[in-house]
């Protein structure tokens, strides 16, 4: 019909899954993965007339880029990486590594403060 169909969300969190809605759109709305992907990518881009520099990976276009470790439409996808303007901000490798040293951290305060004598847990209520 020549519709510019968009999924957007003023949700902060539904914006971090709209991945998960494209994926909605191809099994109730019988749309392609590929009509169902560009309704989070390049139709938003071409409703703002910004897809000349975003909107799909090209060669000159800023891009904001999610690998996954399988197809993003399907709800048990993870995000690998993110990179954002060629800086990558999240690395799961790096970030399941910082989880055990935060872990460990809090733990070892844990063990700080049980150790602390009587007197000063009265003192810091």
């Amino acid at each position: 019909m020549g519709l510019n169909v968009c999924i957007n969300s003023d949700d902060a969190e539904m914006a971090r899954r709209l991945n998960q809605e494209a994926a909605k759109v191809v099994k109730y709305g019988g749309v392609s993965e590929d009509d169902a992907f560009k309704m989070v990518t390049l139709n938003p881009a071409k409703a703002l007339h910004i897809d000349n520099r975003v909107g799909s990976i090209k060669v000159g276009k800023d891009a904001d880029v999610v690998l996954w470790d399988q197809n993003p439409l399907s709800v048990y996808a993870k995000a690998l990486y993110t990179i954002v303007d060629g800086t990558i901000y999240f690395d799961r490798e790096k970030d399941l590594l910082q989880r055990t040293h935060i872990t460990a951290e809090r733990n070892r305060l844990v063990q700080k403060c049980l150790l602390m004598p009587k007197q000063a847990h009265q003192r810091y209520r």
